[in-house]
């Protein structure tokens, strides 16, 4: 604690010093109080002095807004982000309809049109060909599709040609060439029989005979040979024959349903191609379109006449950015504004402490920084539910937007963006007591004031209801007419009942303990 003590010590005496000198400057102004050791005496020629009130009192809220109009219409950069302001009219200026308004570096986004519209091209081209390539593998495929039924046909009919004409004439072929054969071995054994008769009675001689002999031998033969050819001809040559035309058949059935899928597949890929290009052109096609919209965004024209106003915090992440010639802007932001100047509303920003006290309806009264002569009276029509966003710089105290719209025409020069001082009425109290505001103050949860009778002045713990920024209510504690010292604050500084330093407090806490230890 001693040490604790060592710590505070030289702070509370510095603190004293502050204090002590602020003392002394307030009470050279306000104060004759203190005619000797009478610190409750009042001197009635240099102490400030008020009396409570019963009335009416306004509660209200004082803050600063901008005077925006109730419709607007925004001409944005709808060219290409980052886009550069190359000629543009003035703030405030008076234009007419068709009149050159803005003008947007456009160098960059002429080449990128100009290749745009060759791609089209490109892509055109590419198309066409696709479509002829298509038409010419239609042409081809269905030469070929005829082509391979015509073998389909030509096969069968080998098959058909085979099992009713040419097999059966192959068979009696070698049928007649073996009766032929067994004919002439019929003849020649004749024959032979002629000539053994001939031999045996001595007119032939044995040569002749063993001639006979052997042609009727190679007669035998032949005969058995084209019975083999016929065996031959009906167990094996016809079965195989038969195969190799059945499978001729099936090759070419084959073939032509092989085909048939070849053509189905190269057509739809071939279909699928020009599909492809075709939304490739529609792609080229929208954005050549796209590129001339762009261009011809890069210029401005006024649809309207009127007067034209540069808007305000259009810069990135809300920050202000000034609009003038080479100022770069981003995509879709705002670059004029043509406002209704007929109807306005105030735009105003209220810390969050303050916001429950505002409310939908609420009359509020409305001077211009810029016209001091003006007064607008307003309503309160929107309430944000939910805070403003945080800039990089914010200082952290969370603000809601409210918007009021102005009840009263002028013909007063307004403009959007005016700076407005606006007086928010959130109450209104009938018949109630209340004192100046710098009349109270405040000690913790209470409320103090000091009363003023027979020439000094009493400490008056009071209940205080609502205020605005200049008188507070009374709830309890004074009577309508009573006597107050209208500077509390500076009252309070010199009254050792209230408010001592932590630090002193603390300093007096320890040494009334080692009094005690002692």
């Amino acid at each position: 604690m001693k040490k604790w003590m060592e710590i505070a010590a030289p702070l509370w005496q510095r603190r004293s010093v502050r204090i002590g000198t602020g003392i002394v400057a307030v009470f050279a102004v306000v104060l004759a109080l203190v005619p000797g050791n009478d610190a409750d005496r009042v001197d009635s020629d240099n102490a400030h002095r008020c009396r409570v009130e019963r009335g009416d009192l306004v509660v209200s809220i004082l803050q600063t807004g901008e005077l925006q109009a109730k419709s607007s219409r925004d001409l944005l950069n709808e060219a290409y982000p980052d886009a550069k302001i190359v000629e543009i009219v003035e703030d405030g200026a008076f234009v007419t309809n068709g009149q050159r308004l803005v003008v947007l570096e456009s160098s960059a986004l002429q080449e990128r049109y100009l290749d745009q519209k060759s791609d089209v091209a490109e892509a055109e081209a590419s198309l066409k060909l696709s479509a002829e390539t298509l038409e010419i593998a239609k042409l081809k495929n269905t030469a070929d599709l005829e082509s391979a039924k015509l073998r389909v046909e030509l096969a069968a009919l080998d098959l058909q040609k085979y099992e009713e004409v040419e097999y059966t004439q192959m068979v009696d072929r070698a049928s007649s060439d073996i009766y032929l054969a067994e004919q002439e071995l019929k003849k020649a054994r004749s024959e032979l029989e002629g000539t053994q008769e001939l031999f045996d009675k001595g007119f032939s001689n044995k040569d002749e005979l063993d001639s006979d002999k052997l042609g009727v031998e190679r007669k035998q033969i032949e005969v058995r040979n084209k019975t083999k050819d016929l065996e031959i001809l009906k167990k094996y040559t016809s079965v195989k024959q038969r195969k190799e035309l059945e499978n001729a058949v099936a090759n070419a059935a084959s073939a032509l349903e092989r085909l048939k899928k070849t053509i189905v597949s190269d057509v739809m890929s071939k279909e699928a191609g020009i599909e492809s290009k075709k939304t490739r052109l529609t792609i080229e096609q929208n954005q050549l379109v796209t590129r001339e919209e762009q261009l011809e965004n890069t210029t401005i024209h006024a649809d309207f006449s009127g007067q034209v106003f540069y808007p305000k915090g259009g810069g990135r992440r809300g920050s202000e950015q000034s609009i003038e010639e080479g100022t770069t802007v981003y995509y879709r932001q705002p670059i004029l504004s043509f406002p209704d100047l007929s109807a306005w509303n105030i735009r105003v920003g209220i810390p969050e402490a303050m916001i429950d006290k505002v409310s939908v309806g609420q009359q509020a009264v409305a001077t211009l920084d810029a016209l001091p002569g003006v007064i607008l009276h307003a309503r309160v029509k929107k309430v944000s539910a939910v805070p403003d966003s945080q800039g990089w710089f914010s200082t952290g105290v969370k603000t809601y937007t409210i918007m009021l719209a102005v009840e009263d025409g002028t013909d007063a020069p307004l403009k959007p963006g005016m700076s407005a001082t606006v007086e928010i009425v959130t109450d209104s109290m009938v018949q109630v007591l209340h004192v100046p505001i710098q009349s109270v103050v405040s000690d913790g949860d209470q409320r103090y004031v000091y009363a003023v009778r027979r020439g000094r002045r009493k400490l008056r713990e009071v209940r205080t209801g609502k205020y605005n920024t200049t008188r507070i209510e009374i709830v309890d504690g004074l009577e309508k007419g009573e006597e107050l010292l209208l500077y509390a604050e500076v009252e309070m500084e010199s009254d050792t009942r209230l408010r001592k330093s932590p630090l002193k407090k603390a300093a007096e806490s320890s040494k009334k303990e080692e009094q005690e230890k002692e």
